[in-house]
């Protein structure tokens, strides 16, 4: 028997990155798996989510568009009956100097990143409600915590999760709904690879500079993120709400710079 046996979970981003990475470990665990996202997964890797959880279904929507997050929901109530977990793993990266920093692309960060979650939030209560309760776990960011440079927006909008999270904690726990955050560190997902992938040029000096942000001296995986969500979404968590669970390898703890901190 997995840990979320007889559980069914709705995740989102679960086309890539973390989000297909924790579609993968809710289905090991014996969780029926419903995935959303605006991109449809690669075939062979949600394939293997339907060999763990056979009921696994996936749901094609916006999370920016409320009237595509109800449909959706509605579809997965109509397969499902309910859930007993939101996951709400979708996310896009962006930004740029202020000064040039376009209107749309801080409308579309903040859309997807943080109105998204506020929309998946507000429409999940009741399909939880009517599995008798469950819980929430939102995906933050280190950048909700700490700045990097020309991330403002998405500061702004991973800021805004962690505080979204904590104000829907204190709604939701007395009704019978736990609601967690996860501040990952950089994680090696499509979507980090499309901005620090160069071998060479500025964004290798980028990356560089990134790696040696975390205090282990490397980007974190997403199945690392998935058993921080994984434990968050489970009833070993029972006790904890309104939670920030960091995840970062160390780079808050502080900046490892030039010193070895841990060996090879």
């Amino acid at each position: 028997m997995g840990r979320l046996s007889g559980k069914i979970a709705l995740v989102t981003g679960a086309a890539s990155g973390i989000g297909a990475a924790t579609a993968q470990r809710f289905a090991d665990e014996g969780a029926a798996v419903a995935g959303l996202d605006v991109q449809q997964p690669d075939a062979t890797r949600w394939k293997r989510v339907e060999e763990s959880a056979p009921a696994a279904s996936f749901h094609t929507a916006s999370v920016a568009s409320e009237a595509q997050v109800e449909a959706a929901i509605a579809e997965i109530v109509a397969r499902h009956g309910g859930f007993d977990t939101l996951i709400n793993a979708a996310g896009v990266v962006g930004g740029g100097a202020l000064e040039s920093l376009e209107e749309d692309e801080w409308d579309r960060i903040l859309s997807i990143n943080l109105k998204g979650i506020f929309l998946m939030c507000k429409h999940s209560v009741a399909p939880i409600l009517s599995r008798g309760g469950g819980s929430i776990v939102n995906i933050a960011s280190v950048e909700g915590l700490v700045a990097s440079e020309h991330s403002s927006p998405y500061a702004a909008s991973k800021g805004g999760v962690v505080q979204l999270n904590r104000s829907l904690a204190v709604d939701l726990t007395h009704r019978g709904i736990r609601v967690n955050s996860v501040c990952p560190g950089l994680i090696e997902t499509p979507m980090v690879e499309a901005v620090t992938g160069a071998t060479e040029g500025p964004l290798a000096a980028m990356k560089e500079q990134f790696v040696n942000n975390h205090l282990m001296r490397r980007f974190g995986q997403p199945e690392e993120i998935a058993n921080a969500i994984l434990f968050l979404a489970s009833d070993e968590a029972s006790f904890v709400t309104g939670s920030t669970l960091v995840v970062d390898g160390g780079w808050t703890a502080g900046r490892r710079g030039d010193v070895d901190l841990i060996g090879p």
